[in-house]
């Protein structure tokens, strides 16, 4: 039996946006203020739920023919409680987050509507290549996304 990657470009890029998703999740939780309010712990936890859920879905993406079947559907699962859990959180950091510039507020709406080209990308099935599709577009795509809401919630 021979080791093979399924999707080595979903896994990839899942790879990559988690690491990212990682690193600005610590970076915002360690230079938060000791006193700051309630919105930076909540967007420092979707950060790190986006982590956890991208990380899951490429070693989900990349790693189908070393899982048994029922092992493969439950790591989806994983995969779509930490997305809804990243977005209740980022949504809930957003929703009490005070004194709130209008700087701020363009980068959240840029990383907002980023994020929502990215799914339509995704939804469309669109593939730059044989080997980068869909899945790759878009992860590639909230990678940038990612970094913009960061912006706006620091």
């Amino acid at each position: 039996m021979t080791a093979e990657i399924a999707e080595p470009a979903t896994l990839i890029t899942d790879y990559v946006l988690s690491i990212v998703a990682f690193a600005l999740g610590v970076l915002l939780f360690r230079g938060r203020d000791r006193t700051s309010n309630k919105s930076t712990r909540l967007w420092s936890i979707a950060f790190l739920t986006a982590a956890a859920a991208a990380a899951a879905g490429g070693t989900y993406h990349g790693f189908v023919n070393y899982f048994s079947a029922p092992a493969h559907r439950l790591l989806w699962s994983l995969t779509v409680v930490l997305i809804s859990a990243s977005v209740v959180f980022a949504t809930s950091g957003g929703l009490v987050q005070s004194n709130v510039t209008n700087g701020q507020k363009r980068w959240l709406h840029a990383g907002i509507l980023l994020t929502l080209f990215g799914v339509a990308i995704q939804r469309s099935n669109l593939s730059l290549a044989a080997q980068f599709n869909h899945n790759d577009v878009y992860h590639c795509i909230q990678t940038v996304a990612i970094c913009l809401l960061f912006k706006g919630a620091r």
